[in-house]
């Protein structure tokens, strides 16, 4: 049983048959050395800031935001974890000593549970969203997304808690002459039966879903635009209905940008998701653990890790919502005490009637015109 099946690849992967590095080998080592710690810092630092951001500006109204600040919280942790892993290359061995050995595997191990699963519920929901606009006001609110959140939470605190007993620092022995956290011996057909599990559940049925939901939502947003170019071209003006709470062109507008930046979200998601458990799945059912296996290996799982650093980047370049609201958060504009302030000019007054016509300008020198009715005098 390979180890890296029990914890979605945070084990160092072995790589005691071979006796000689090659050169690919030694650069595959080279990166991870000097990759992970920027990764962890700049993925940590980036999450932290989408946090921020969902919570503290107008984001935060929308029930998205607190599916995308969840997935920031828990790609923060398993980062943590890879960190306190590549100590490992610098002989700092806090991963391989009992209690940190088994609450980092647990913490590991519950992060890409939750990760995939949070992408999974704002998939549903942008979908809800796409399909059924007259419902997305009473089913995408931010009252179900907490209980959605906590929900998906609680299952899998439960579902990743065997793990505690799957692991435990190993001893010495003739091909490691150091203690390493790795898979304990009398726990391994249980192990088998839970890996089989896991990737049923962190693999097979949330990337189904996600896979099938995102092609509908990108025919829907496709069909959307082509609309828009149509009405567009042929200069046709049509006039959409108003739904009882007020709703508009624009916060329809807003939502088609939401959607957007979820698509890329979930569909890089996949991308970097896809080769690692792919290779999982090689390694699971058998298949040779040669030199270009074990590279392969090496090469998915750091697109696997990066997948849990890179959704700021992410926002920031399809989220225009985003953009602006870190704008604002990191260079806020001092309120102005005259901005809302007019100054009225009557320009003129017809003497018999009740209609009074004003142009107004404001302190940035803009001008527009408004029609008033005011009440007749009595002479």
């Amino acid at each position: 049983m390979n180890d890296t099946n029990v914890t979605s690849g945070i084990f160092p992967i072995d790589e005691t048959e071979q006796l000689e590095p090659d050169l690919a080998e030694v650069v595959i080592h080279r990166i991870q050395m000097y990759y992970t710690p920027v990764l962890v810092y700049l993925g940590a630092l980036g999450n932290c800031l989408s946090v921020c951001v969902f919570f503290n500006s107008k984001l935060r109204k929308l029930s998205s935001s607190f599916y995308l600040a969840a997935l920031a919280i828990s790609d923060t942790g398993f980062l943590v974890s890879l960190f306190v892993v590549w100590l490992n290359m610098v002989d700092v061995g806090l991963f391989n000593r009992q209690g940190f050995c088994q609450f980092f595997i647990f913490l590991t191990t519950l992060c890409s549970f939750l990760s995939v699963w949070f992408v999974v519920a704002f998939t549903v929901e942008r979908f809800v969203a796409v399909q059924y606009p007259l419902r997305r006001q009473s089913m995408c609110t931010v009252t179900r997304a907490k209980a959605v959140l906590v929900g998906l939470t609680v299952l899998g605190v439960t579902l990743c808690s065997p793990v505690l007993w799957f692991s435990s620092p190993q001893p010495p022995t003739e091909k490691h002459n150091v203690t390493l956290c790795n898979l304990a011996e009398e726990w391994e057909e249980w192990a088998n039966v839970f890996n089989v599990a896991d990737t049923v559940l962190t693999f097979i049925l949330p990337f189904s879903v996600i896979v099938v939901l995102n092609s509908l939502i990108a025919r829907a947003v496709w069909r959307l635009a082509g609309v828009r170019r149509t009405m567009t071209v042929t200069g046709r003006r049509v006039k959409r209905p108003q739904m009882s709470n007020g709703q508009n062109q624009r916060p329809a507008t807003s939502q088609t940008k939401v959607t957007k930046m979820l698509l890329v979200v979930s569909t890089a998601f996949l991308c970097f998701n896809l080769p690692a458990y792919v290779m999982r799945l090689y390694a699971f059912f058998g298949g040779d653990s040669d030199r270009m296996t074990v590279i392969l290996q090496h090469v998915c799982n750091l697109l696997f890790h990066t997948n849990f650093g890179i959704n700021f980047a992410l926002y920031c370049v399809s989220g225009q919502n985003f953009r602006r609201a870190v704008g604002h958060m990191l260079c806020p504009r001092p309120r102005r005490r005259h901005d809302t302030t007019q100054v009225t000019m009557s320009e003129y007054v017809r003497s018999s009637g009740s209609l009074s016509r004003r142009r107004t300008v404001t302190m940035n020198g803009s001008w527009r015109d408004a029609h008033e009715l005011h009440a007749m005098s009595q002479k």
